[in-house]
């Protein structure tokens, strides 16, 4: 039976998603980073997360494809110093940033300390100076060995989406100890989605409030506000308009002390 969100029975519905092939994807244009090489530390053919969220472009969580394993933080960097060098000899520009993202939550590396160093490092020989941020959910970020590979990137944006938690992020988790956990990373920058779908909408009025009062606890350095623009897991997800980000936004700028962007 199809996958749906809590409390809806299937309808079969189950959209085009789409899973990053190989460590290093792109570069690609981002809406919020500019140009991006993203880094998939997810082992190949499989959607592996923490979220199991219905509005993901890559589908909803799978078992780990058989046969298939995390990559090793050496084959991470090694992958990342020869992407770096193939560009720099072939005289293209150099990316904006080195975004770890891919198929889920880049956090569930088993090593993921130990990839964030070899990465850092791969990035001081092959482009001093170019930016590695990360795109998590933060429900690890409470972690110590993880809070601090965390702080070592040059940028954290972590989720914090108005709504619902079952409807919206697929799971139950304490966004209390959320939050606790982001006033414990440098310069946080909160990344918000906004949907609506089967009896929810993160853009009403009581969710936009208590999304609000989260925000005035964590003080981020940022906030990036955003809805869909491929498609979901669930094609019964819709996005939220922009102007209604922006009144969002204008509300977002009144409590937090850092910017507030809609992309």
């Amino acid at each position: 039976m199809a996958k749906t969100l809590d409390g809806f029975p299937s309808t079969g519905k189950l959209a085009g998603t789409f899973l990053w092939e190989r460590i290093i994807n792109g570069p690609v244009r981002s809406r919020r980073l500019g140009v991006s090489l993203g880094l998939n530390i997810l082992p190949p053919r499989s959607k592996l997360c923490t979220f199991d969220c219905p509005y993901c472009e890559c589908g909803f969580n799978s078992p780990k494809a058989p046969g298939e394993r995390w990559p090793s933080p050496d084959v991470v960097a090694d992958a990342v110093r020869k992407t770096l060098g193939f560009r720099r000899e072939a005289g293209a520009p150099a990316p904006d940033w080195i975004t770890f993202a891919g198929n889920g939550e880049p956090t569930m590396h088993p090593r993921f300390p130990v990839v964030v160093d070899r990465v850092l490092a791969a990035r001081d020989e092959a482009a001093p100076g170019l930016k590695v941020g990360i795109l998590s959910n933060g429900l690890a970020a409470g972690q110590p060995a993880i809070r601090d590979a965390l702080n070592r990137l040059d940028a954290r944006m972590m989720k914090l989406d108005p709504g619902p938690a079952r409807a919206v992020n697929g799971v139950e988790y304490d966004r209390a100890l959320l939050v606790e956990n982001y006033r414990g990373l440098r310069d946080v920058i909160v990344q918000a989605m906004f949907v609506a779908g089967p009896g929810f909408s993160g853009a009403a009025q009581e969710a936009v409030a208590e999304w609000l009062g989260w925000l005035a606890r964590i003080e981020p350095a940022g906030v990036h506000i955003y809805s869909i623009m491929r498609t979901p897991a669930d094609s019964r997800i819709k996005a939220v308009a922009r102007d209604r980000l922006l009144e969002i936004a204008d509300r977002a700028r009144g409590v937090v002390p850092g910017s507030v962007a809609v992309f």
